[in-house]
């Protein structure tokens, strides 16, 4: 059984993991239009963990300071950067997909608990739906140019 608080706090590490990961990508990129892409998801996933963190303040829980510890949500995010700085920005986006498929599969088993606080429905929700859209942006036609080169 999950209490409230350890789903929150596990949304809120599974964020900064995500926001690290996109931040490593972001780095690696050779296209600047896919830099800032990934920047902008970096910093959305960011802010994602901060809104968390004040909601599950305002419910009256401990909010989690940092990402997963001993662990990470898509292996690849620990050593993207190295992994993928000779590769091209095709080979960064599936990554980069992997990580964030890993990201939406903790929203929604969170909101699939029936311990999951009701508080924060709202916002997990539209979280949850920004993920998705940004997922769908990783593998459109936004990306083809970096595509082509897988």
């Amino acid at each position: 059984m999950h209490s409230p608080d350890r789903i929150l706090n596990d949304l809120i590490a599974t964020c900064r993991d995500s926001a690290e990961g996109f931040g490593k990508a972001a780095k690696g990129a050779h296209s600047d239009q896919l830099r800032e892409q990934l920047t902008e998801i970096e910093r959305s996933r960011a802010d994602f963990a901060d809104q968390l963190a004040e909601l599950a303040k305002n419910l009256g829980f401990q909010a989690e300071a940092t990402g997963h510890v001993g662990e990470i949500l898509h292996r690849g995010w620990v050593d993207l950067e190295t992994r993928i700085r000779p590769e091209t920005d095709g080979h960064l986006i599936e990554e980069c997909r992997r990580g964030e498929e890993g990201t939406l599969k903790h929203f929604e088993s969170a909101l699939a608990r029936k311990e999951f606080p009701a508080g924060a429905r709202g916002l997990v929700e539209q979280q949850r739906q920004r993920i998705s859209e940004d997922l769908a942006k990783l593998g459109s036609a936004t990306y083809s140019a970096a595509r082509t080169s897988l």
